[in-house]
């Protein structure tokens, strides 16, 4: 069995965007400014927004793709034990175990936040990116001139990422503080 699709879809060659000058512009710079300052600045950071999340669930398959190969023996192993059998819980076991092993030994939070800077850089670097993307005339200059919340340019892609602020645990429940030891008792 196979871990990928067996056959991935082709993209027709004919079917590819002509490269985009970004100084052909389909209407003028005054209208440009015009309507982006009318525009929502909310809805301005949630297209942004949506089109990190689409960035980094690209970057996510990549990932996955790499460490599918990395640990390619042992899932076709996995797989081979599972075909066929009706109770693959006890007889694969030793397999999934090997399987999963090799994938979180892989599969580190150190691996994933490096290989995860490493290539958003790549991708954007090469014009691949959702971001910045030349071949289809989508590039980040060009997108800043629509979009407020989007930088024309960014020494760091990977630092584009939006974080959710980690929970603050000064701010505990009364029952999970514990009380205080009571003072022992003098006889007077």
């Amino acid at each position: 069995m196979w871990v990928d699709a067996p056959f991935p879809r082709q993209k027709d060659a004919g079917s590819a965007v002509p490269r985009a000058d970004p100084a052909d512009l389909p209407i003028d710079q005054e209208t440009i400014a015009k309507n982006r300052n009318n525009r929502i600045p909310y809805l301005e950071a949630r297209e942004a927004v949506e089109l990190e999340q689409k960035e980094l669930k690209a970057v996510r398959e990549t990932l996955g793709r790499e460490i599918r190969e990395i640990c390619r023996p042992e899932i076709d192993e996995y797989i081979d034990c599972c075909v066929g059998r009706l109770f693959t819980v006890f007889q694969c076991k030793p397999h999934s175990l090997r399987m999963r092993r090799c994938m979180n030994k892989v599969e580190t939070p150190e691996w994933v936040e490096q290989r995860t800077k490493e290539v958003m850089v790549e991708r954007e670097s090469t014009g691949s990116s959702l971001v910045n993307n030349a071949a289809k005339g989508t590039t980040r200059e060009r997108r800043a001139m629509y979009n407020k919340a989007i930088l024309p340019e960014v020494e760091d892609p990977a630092e584009m990422q939006i974080r959710k602020p980690k929970p603050n645990n000064d701010h505990r429940r009364k029952k999970d503080v514990p009380a205080p030891a009571p003072a022992p008792a003098s006889d007077e």
